[in-house]
């Protein structure tokens, strides 16, 4: 239950953010307004001040809150693939003799490619692989994320997002597992490069007999900037073959460190996919 109350409290707390309208995309700088800045030097006098993105933030740079805000309607689809956890359902249906213990999941690969959408803003492909043993395992993905641009031209902004953790599922059995996830991320944008700690929990179980899983993940990065990323979702597995649906919500935040204003961008939508799992 503790999962899911963080889980809801974290999606709330994504939406709020994401609900103001946008000024700059996130780690993108923004573009000089001659009013804008006759205006900042008459009441504060004071110059722009550009900090390095992993850098800290000097005291007296101005810090203005910008956040984008994504459509949410079902739009189309780059690539419709998913990555996520695999199925324990052919293990879970084996026959099991009274009084005995059901054998230990063996060690499982997973390959998996996923397509998101984000409406009229854009979309997002992500590849996913992971190896899970009884206990530990890791995993590593990467997201390329197109966007049009918050200029009104007609380029096309590019965000990746890329992390490495190592795993620890403190519940492992045939009828499902949830982990703990610790490692590194980075997000590459138009302006700028971070890199910061990683803090993951997903979890994936059986829905009774049926061939279907319950699906759900949340990641967060607190610093240097912040990355809120969740989904939630149904697989359905047919042998190795894993097919996936659901719905992903993506928070990014560059906390002022490029140029003072804090860029931000709120990103929701539905996505689909396929895995392998051996």
């Amino acid at each position: 239950m503790g999962f899911w109350k963080t889980l809801c409290a974290a999606l709330a707390v994504a939406v709020l953010l994401g609900s103001a309208p946008a000024e700059a995309r996130f780690g993108k700088r923004s573009k000089p307004n001659s009013s804008d800045s006759k205006d900042s030097d008459d009441k504060d006098g004071k110059q722009e001040h550009r900090a390095t993105p992993v850098g800290r933030r000097a005291s007296d740079a101005p810090v203005r809150s910008s956040v984008r805000s994504s459509g949410v309607g079902i739009g189309w689809f780059d690539v419709l693939f998913i990555a996520g956890p695999s199925s324990y359902h052919r293990r879970a249906r084996a026959e099991v003799p009274r009084g005995q213990r059901a054998p230990r999941p063996a060690p499982l690969v997973h390959l998996n490619v996923q397509g998101n959408s984000f409406g009229d803003v854009g979309g997002a492909l992500d590849l996913f692989m992971a190896l899970d043993g009884q206990r530990w395992g890791m995993d590593a993905r990467v997201s390329g994320i197109a966007l049009e641009a918050d200029d009104g031209s007609v380029d096309t902004d590019r965000l990746t997002l890329l992390d490495a953790h190592l795993t620890l599922s403190p519940w492992s059995t045939e009828r499902g597992r949830f982990r703990l996830e610790a490692g590194i991320a980075s997000a590459h944008a138009p302006d700028a490069i971070f890199v910061g700690p990683s803090l993951a929990a997903s979890l994936a179980a059986c829905l009774g007999p049926s061939p279907f899983d319950v699906e759900a993940r949340i990641q967060v990065v607190p610093f240097p900037h912040r990355q809120v990323d969740m989904q939630a979702g149904l697989a359905l597995h047919l042998g190795a073959l894993n097919l996936r649906g659901g719905w992903r919500t993506l928070y990014l935040s560059d906390g002022g460190h490029l140029d003072g204003v804090v860029h931000a961008d709120h990103f929701t939508g539905p996505y689909l996919g396929l895995g392998l799992s051996f």
